[in-house]
């Protein structure tokens, strides 16, 4: 979401609110056109004021934000706010624009007031920043300095009002829809009313697809599901990137998180919001066909260059773990669970897709019912009370545990201990995609251990799955022994001795898939008191993951999305020169090749 703010402030040189400036309106070389509308809108302007005195009565020093004497207070007593107000700056078919008209308005009563009146504009486009200037300026010379615009979007609008404290509420009780609708937007949980989920679930879908149902072959509504919970990382290079993303952002819930000046780049993405990971869950198995028409979609953005996949196939291992999880759930769903956008009881009861999920069950329902005779019992005993309840992916941008100078350091960045870091993940249902740099592993899906025997803290009870991923033709079995939690990188070694699981997943091994299992005995003298369950997964097939054998459709997707080596198609061999030395492929590094080809008649 875009928004812009400004308060009214009288002034002898214009306002910053208006689009234009009192020297622009006093100009002798400029004709200001008198505009149809104008006089109404000051009279609607003008009757408020009547109406209302002791709102628009200046407040002088003594309150808060007091400042010199005389001055009016910072602090607004009205706030008059556009809603989706970019069309306010389109031309109308008689000459004028009506952000023009307000802007003059605002402008005239700004110079003779000193009111502590803020009017704000908000749309989910950056065009809500695109006032014009008047119009006998031409639209090119809106930019007023150096190249920045007028109105640079504000879009600092916060997360997560509406979360619950960590410490005022359980981890069992996590998965409740009163606790998941608190994260991210206070939209959601503002339309939840006396404790009864009544249509937000379907207004979440509406929003997330701009439209009433889910077509999963319109592309942008399937990235739109797809983005929320396997968080896809656009490629900023291809040709279609800046557009798709700027329909995200207006029509598909993605967020804004800044611009640059003249806002021709925009930072976004889907942020970690587990309740519309819910309702992306469940339009995502709506129909038995609907996963499927996603993954096509995806397939064919993913050969087109516009959607990265990784260099060590990250968004393949996202899309199976994931997928596993939402296929298993969907076999035998809790009675009492929200499964449906239709759901419209007591707000207590547990979403589907972020309820707490065996261990010892998951990992038997991907690997195989082998999986635990291979472990051995003790292995199975030692996870018996253990569970996993992710509904999303999101990404870090460091390690795990960086580098701090606690002399040089704020409380805000200060680091959350191993502990705390994966409590507060379980809370919100979150699984992590590490940094490109995090040594040893790519991955942390966080586990809980339900064990009365087990201390009253619930940091006590934690321990992750450390999952590291491999797309290359050889084996990087030995590779999985150097995983360990406790790296200066990581440090997250149980205070309780629990035990954790390390998963390399070397997917993209053709011949001879293999999965192998181990899980040493405790040794005292060791440094880590915890043990570690360790996995070696190799090749996309069914006999790895047996569960795929009734999915033959979503495992050629997901091949195809792993295997993924031609360039994007709009690449010519000229194109692909001037990206040299980007590849250690012919087409970009022999110059001779398009000499040979001039040559040729």
């Amino acid at each position: 979401m875009s928004l812009k703010g400004s308060k009214l402030k009288a002034s002898n040189e214009g306002t910053d609110v208006a689009p234009t400036s009192e020297k622009t309106l006093k100009d002798e070389k400029v004709e200001v056109p008198k505009l149809e509308g104008e006089s109404l809108l000051i009279d609607a302007f003008q009757g408020m004021v009547i109406a209302m005195p002791h709102i628009f009565a200046p407040v002088k020093s003594g309150g808060k934000g007091k400042g010199k004497e005389g001055e009016g207070d910072n602090e607004p007593k009205l706030v008059i706010a556009f809603d989706e107000a970019h069309p306010l700056s389109k031309l109308s078919g008689k000459g004028f624009r009506p952000s023009h008209i307000l802007g003059r308005v605002i402008n005239s009563y700004s110079r003779n007031n000193d009111a502590p009146v803020w009017v704000v504009f908000a749309s989910t486009t950056s065009q809500v920043a695109d006032f014009s200037a008047p119009q006998v300026i031409h639209n090119s010379q809106r930019v007023a300095v150096a190249g920045e615009l007028l109105y640079p979007p504000y879009t600092d609008l916060g997360w997560d009002q509406l979360a619950t404290p960590l410490r005022d509420i359980l981890a069992n009780d996590v998965a409740k829809f009163h606790h998941i609708v608190g994260f991210g937007r206070p939209l959601w949980k503002s339309h939840v009313q006396e404790k009864v989920v009544d249509g937000v679930m379907e207004l979440a879908a509406q929003k997330l697809c701009k439209s009433k149902s889910f077509d999963p072959r319109v592309t942008n509504q399937a990235l739109a599901v797809l983005s929320q919970r396997f968080g896809l990382d656009i490629c900023f290079g291809h040709p279609d990137a800046v557009s798709y993303v700027e329909t995200a952002v207006a029509s598909h819930l993605r967020v804004c998180f800044s611009t640059t000046e003249d806002r021709i780049w925009s930072h976004t993405g889907y942020p970690s919001e587990p309740f519309l990971s819910c309702v992306a869950a469940m339009l995502l198995h709506e129909t038995p066909n609907s996963l499927l028409q996603a993954l096509l979609v995806l397939k064919e953005k993913v050969d087109g260059g516009m959607v990265e996949t990784g260099q060590s196939g990250e968004l393949t291992s996202r899309l199976l773990l994931r997928l596993a999880k939402d296929l298993f759930i969907r076999e035998n769903p809790s009675e009492d669970a929200i499964q449906d956008l239709r759901y419209n009881k007591s707000e207590d009861a547990e979403l589907l897709d972020c309820q707490k999920v065996s261990v010892i069950k998951f990992l038997a329902y991907l690997f195989g019912t082998t999986f635990w005779p291979r472990a051995g019992k003790e292995a199975e005993t030692a996870f018996q009370h253990a569970y996993i309840n992710f509904s999303h992916w999101v990404p870090m941008t460091e390690f795990i545990s960086p580098t701090v100078d606690p002399k040089h350091t704020t409380a805000e960045e200060s680091r959350c201990d191993g502990q705390e870091w994966t409590l507060r993940h379980w809370h919100r249902t979150s699984a992590v995609q590490c940094c490109h740099l995090q040594p040893l592993v790519d991955k942390m899906i966080p586990i809980y251990f339900d064990d009365p025997a087990l201390g009253s803290e619930d940091t006590e009870r934690v321990s992750q799955i450390f999952i590291s991923d491999k797309a290359g033709k050889r084996r990087n079995v030995r590779e999985l022994s150097h995983i360990t939690r406790t790296h200066e990188t990581i440090q997250c070694l149980s205070l309780s001795g629990l035990p954790y699981i390390a998963l390399l997943l070397d997917l993209n091994v053709d011949l001879d898939p293999q999965l192998d299992v181990t899980f040493p005995e405790r040794d005292p003298g060791h440094p880590e008191t915890d043990r570690c369950l360790r996995i070696y997964a190799s090749g996309m097939s069914d006999t790895t993951f047996p569960f795929l054998k009734q999915y033959p459709d979503v495992t050629i997707q997901l091949r195809g999305i792993l295997s993924r080596q031609k360039e994007a198609p709009s690449e010519t061999a000229l194109q692909a020169l001037v990206k040299f030395g980007s590849t250690a492929r012919s087409r970009n590094l022999r110059w001779e090749v398009q000499q040979q080809s001039q040559l040729k008649p």
